[in-house]
């Protein structure tokens, strides 16, 4: 075949389609996605910070996603882990590790959702 006939049916396809208004904004992102892309960016936070192999067996949930009355967005996400020291490692001392892929998720969320974000990580130990 070769491709013959393929401008042909370009062609016919284009002429027998209806021209209209998008049903939706092709632009515009629904809650779920947001969602998702917030438990992508925390992740790929936290594997930049924690350079071992915990990271791949924690668990990540989104607790809660709460637009605000000025604007903002509370977002509530949780590291589930299975040992106690995978829990010391995410934390760090005196909380340096989360505080450290807390700030640099919320800054990224930020520049994303173009509103303010309060973003609060938990490590749990499943149980």
């Amino acid at each position: 075949m070769r491709g013959s006939g393929v401008k042909d049916l370009v062609k016919y396809l284009m002429d027998q389609a209806v021209k209209r208004p998008w049903g939706e904004d092709p632009m515009l992102m629904d809650e779920d996605y947001l969602k998702s892309l917030s438990l992508e960016v925390v992740r790929e936070k936290m594997l930049d910070c924690i350079h071992q192999e915990i990271p791949y067996i924690v668990d990540q949930r989104l607790i809660d996603w709460k637009p605000m009355r000025d604007g903002s967005l509370r977002i509530e996400q949780h590291f589930i882990v299975v040992k106690l020291g995978h829990r010391k490692i995410l934390v760090g001392k005196n909380g340096s590790k989360i505080r450290q892929i807390g700030m640099a998720a919320n800054e990224e969320l930020r520049k994303l959702l173009k509103r303010t974000v309060h973003l609060i990580i938990q490590v749990r130990v499943k149980k």
